[in-house]
């Protein structure tokens, strides 16, 4: 995996509003169902033989959804994700949900592309997609979520719960003490 790179507290970001998980649903589904319809066009060209399905859903996957790297990492106080976003996509493409074990990130952008040959190019409307679901390490407090965008690197820290039974063990430590 690229090395991503370190997000310094000089650089300013911009902020990407995080949504409820029912926002991304039928992008989700939407997403899906393109990957599948893609996976059974290629599975037609190849005059319907059977036993190649995870090799074209693999492939349709690709074809629909960009690959972007990306690092999560867990430390004491929370899970961060960072990833590189390919095309340069702006803050209000993107949409992240983070629930309390998972964090879901999806995004698209429209993208000029030249096709063709040397005489006969032209230039089509391409949409370019990414979406990534996370389960992640340990229990996250969704609203305490902010996600920030810094060039092409989407930093998302989600604080961890804090622990219920460290605080109660303190506080019976500190009176037992008094």
């Amino acid at each position: 995996m690229k090395d991503l790179p370190a997000t310094n507290g000089i650089e300013k970001g911009i902020a990407v509003k995080i949504r409820p998980s029912q926002d991304l649903a039928n992008r989700i589904c939407e997403v899906h169902a393109m990957i599948a319809r893609r996976a059974y066009e290629l599975f037609a060209n190849r005059g319907g033989q059977h036993g190649q399905d995870l090799k074209d859903w693999l492939e349709a996957e690709s074809d629909i959804v960009h690959v972007c790297f990306h690092d999560l990492r867990e430390s004491d106080e929370a899970v961060v994700l960072r990833a590189e976003l390919p095309n340069s996509f702006k803050a209000d493409q993107l949409l992240v949900s983070v629930e309390p074990r998972r964090l879901i990130v999806s995004g698209e952008r429209e993208l000029d592309m030249i096709v063709g040959g040397h005489y006969t190019a032209h230039i089509e409307k391409r949409t370019r997609r990414i979406l990534r679901m996370h389960d992640l390490p340990s229990t996250v407090e969704p609203s305490k979520a902010t996600a920030t965008l810094k060039g092409e690197t989407l930093e998302i820290v989600m604080p961890k719960v804090a622990a219920r039974g460290k605080s109660t063990e303190k506080a019976k430590a500190t009176s037992a003490g008094s």
